[in-house]
């Protein structure tokens, strides 16, 4: 908001709606971009720790924490490969 308050000489003058207009779609653009990088962060950490939480349970499966067999142990890990 640059043009908007923050001219000396025209500090009696009210801003024109164009001066307005472009201050406020500067906020809305840098809105969308934080609220972009926000998204594709938590998009990241969600998967990592998905991926995180598959891999444990595979080695969970293979110690012979849940599976009957070793096969369908490794079958398993066949599906997240």
């Amino acid at each position: 908001m640059a043009a908007i308050g923050n001219n000396y000489a025209k500090r009696h003058e009210a801003p024109s709606r164009k001066d307005i207009n472009k201050a406020w779609s500067n906020q809305r653009r840098k809105a969308i971009q934080q609220s972009q990088n926000i998204r594709s962060q938590f998009s990241s950490t969600i998967f990592t720790t998905s991926v995180l939480v598959s891999q444990r349970q595979t080695a969970t499966a293979i110690q012979g924490g849940g599976y009957s067999t070793m096969a369908s142990a490794m079958a398993r890990v066949n599906i997240l490969v």
